[in-house]
This record gives structure tokens, C-alpha cells and sequence, in this order.
């Protein structure tokens, strides 16, 4: 499992960029400019960047010069994506001219990740650390294997387009399992540390919102947010994981029932976001167990690793992540954020 950073202004095409990334099983940064893309690189060191040519602020060529330029970053693998530019720059290490393949754009990946080294816990890691990067790893070479054989059957003339869909959908929850038990371990061990800035909250949350809205264009997602800016000093990655779990639990565990409801509000000393559902909701019992790591799902046997991930990345935010759930009625978890 490495992490690649994938840098698009337009949305729709991070968004499809970075999902492919992940199903193949890797850890997505996004940036919507260069500028972005660059503190992004210097402050998480990612093991690939995937950058667009034609970007406000920093341009994906000047983007490729300042890594380079840069004694840390400089042998990064970088992947340049363009319309406009013909061939590719001696500043990259490779170049998809768009439109592309995405057959194309995987092969592209594998290859300039085969010689790169992975990230790997220090040597004095704790040891739950240490365990979950080597659980991720060991999954990760079967995992790789089973994806390139599906797309293999996919290619088939007589293939079973149902059976594979639904191959290809627990093969992403398996890839979604491996990263989230990697970042459990490093959560569970004080590992991780967060990079805060001052921005607004808003942009954040509707990027996620929409992304949910694309991925599941059945369930009807409505967003209610102040027209002025929601200021806080937050980590934006962090951030987004916490939305997206969030997002992905009232999917998911809506089961289709209802809309989805998202609501952003503040005070003067607190911001709140609320993520309703008009789902099946949780016993009782289960209440008290749903951000506690490793806990099965009495309906399907799962693990709840995103909760636990989006509570704990809460508490480092100095806030919290709570719920309120009943049987048939749906549920509503809400995650309060301090401000200032």
C-alpha cells in the first residue's frame, strides 16, 4: 500500500482519478491546484503524485519543478496528465496525454510504484503499529493479484457482468478494510499527528457531499449549510476522512430507506455537523460499542474501523463524535468541532 497524491481542478475527474487509486488498493491525497498539491507533497511525502498540467495557481509542469528542485521530494515518481502539451517533460516520470484509458492510467501506476519503496513504520514503531502495516502489506500482493485477475474475466466475451460486479464490490471492501485496519493500528499507537490550517469548512464538507451524491446517485443527499464562511483550524485530509465515513455509514446503512441529511451549523464557540439517515438504526446495545475498534455488526458480521477512525481523528481535532439511533427510526451522528 503506498500514497499517492492526485491533483485535478476539476472535481469530477479527481474524484474518478482518486477512487481508481484506491481501488487498487493505495492511499489518496487530493489537490485542487498545484499550490495545494505542493504543501500537500512536503507535508505527507507521498510515495507517487498524479498531477493535471493545467491547474490554477501552480501549474503541473511547475509543479514538477519545484519537486524536483526540492532535496526531500526530488525522486518522487511523477505522473503528468495533459490535453494541451503533446509529449511529456523531462521534470516527469511519466505522461497520459487526455483523454485516456483508464486501463492505461492503472498499468501506468503499477509501473511507476513497482520500484518505489513503500512507507514503512520506524523501527521503534509500537508494536499494534507495527502489526497493522504488516497485516496491509501481506493482503496487499493477494489483493493486487485477485483485482488484475477480474479485469481479465471482465475482458471475457462470456463473462457474468453480475457475478464480477459484485467480485469487484468486495474486492474494494477488502481494500477499504486493509487501509482502515493500517490506520487504526497507528491511531491505537499515538502515531498519528495532525496538520492543521485555518481555512473554510464549508468547500471541505460539499466536496464530500458530492462525491457521495456520484457515488450513489439513489439515495438522495441534501446539504444544509451558512452562506457565509464556516472558519476553523482543522486538518483538511483528516477532516475529509471523518465526512466520509460518516457520509459512507448513512449510505450504507440506510439501506436505501429515506434521504440523507447533512447539516453544518455553528456557534460562537462550536461548530456542528449532523449526518441524518432514515435508516434500520442500531440497538440499543450496539450503541455504546459503535466506536469502539473491532466490534462485529450483529447484521453482517463487519467491523466498524471507519467510526472508530472518524472518532478518534475527532478527539485529536479536541471534539467529539456522538450518535443518537433507534431501531426503524434511522440515526444521527454528529461531530462537534471546537473553534479558536
Amino acid at each position: 500500500m503506498s500514497l499517492v497524491l492526485v491533483a485535478d481542478d476539476e472535481p469530477a475527474v479527481l474524484e474518478v482519478l482518486s477512487q481508481v487509486v484506491e481501488d487498487m488498493g493505495h492511499d489518496v491525497l487530493q489537490a485542487r491546484d498545484g499550490e495545494e498539491a505542493l504543501g500537500l507533497a512536503r507535508a505527507r511525502q507521498p510515495q507517487l503524485v498524479v498531477t493535471d498540467h493545467m491547474m490554477p495557481r501552480l501549474s503541473g509542469l511547475e509543479l514538477c519543478r519545484k519537486l524536483r528542485s526540492d532535496h526531500v521530494l526530488k525522486d518522487v515518481p511523477v505522473i503528468l496528465l495533459s490535453a494541451v502539451l503533446p509529449h511529456g517533460v523531462p521534470e516527469a516520470s511519466a505522461f497520459l496525454h487526455k483523454p485516456f484509458e483508464i486501463n492505461d492510467f492503472e498499468s501506468l501506476i503499477r509501473q511507476s510504484l513497482a520500484h518505489t519503496p513503500v512507507a514503512r513504520p520506524a523501527p521503534d514503531a509500537p508494536p499494534v503499529e507495527a502489526l497493522g502495516h504488516w497485516v496491509a502489506q501481506t493482503l496487499q500482493g493477494p489483493l493486487a493479484v485477485a483485482r488484475e485477475q477480474l479485469q481479465r474475466l471482465h475482458a471475457a466475451p462470456a463473462a457474468d457482468r453480475q457475478a464480477l460486479d459484485t467480485l469487484g464490490a468486495q474486492l474494494r471492501s477488502m481494500e477499504a478494510v486493509t487501509r482502515n485496519l493500517q490506520e487504526a493500528a497507528r491511531l491505537a499507537a499515538g502515531s498519528v499527528t495532525l496538520r492543521a490550517v485555518s481555512e473554510d469548512l464549508t468547500p471541505h464538507l460539499r466536496r464530500v457531499v458530492e462525491s457521495w451524491q456520484s457515488q450513489a446517485p439513489e439515495v438522495a443527499i441534501h446539504l444544509s449549510a451558512p452562506e457565509e464562511p464556516v472558519g476553523l483550524h482543522f486538518d483538511p485530509e483528516r477532516i475529509r476522512q471523518v465526512f466520509d465515513s460518516l457520509l459512507a455509514n448513512a449510505v450504507h446503512h440506510g439501506k436505501g430507506r429515506g434521504e440523507v441529511r447533512v447539516e453544518l451549523t455553528t456557534s460562537q464557540g462550536l461548530v456542528t455537523v449532523r449526518v441524518r439517515d432514515e435508516g434500520l438504526g442500531f440497538p440499543e446495545q450496539e450503541l455504546s460499542r459503535l466506536f469502539t475498534p473491532f466490534q462485529a455488526r450483529s447484521e453482517d458480521g463487519g467491523t466498524r474501523l471507519g467510526l472508530y477512525i472518524a472518532s478518534e481523528l475527532a478527539r485529536l481535532h479536541g471534539g467529539a463524535l456522538s450518535v443518537e439511533s433507534r431501531p426503524e427510526k434511522g440515526s444521527t451522528f454528529s461531530l462537534l468541532l471546537p473553534r479558536g
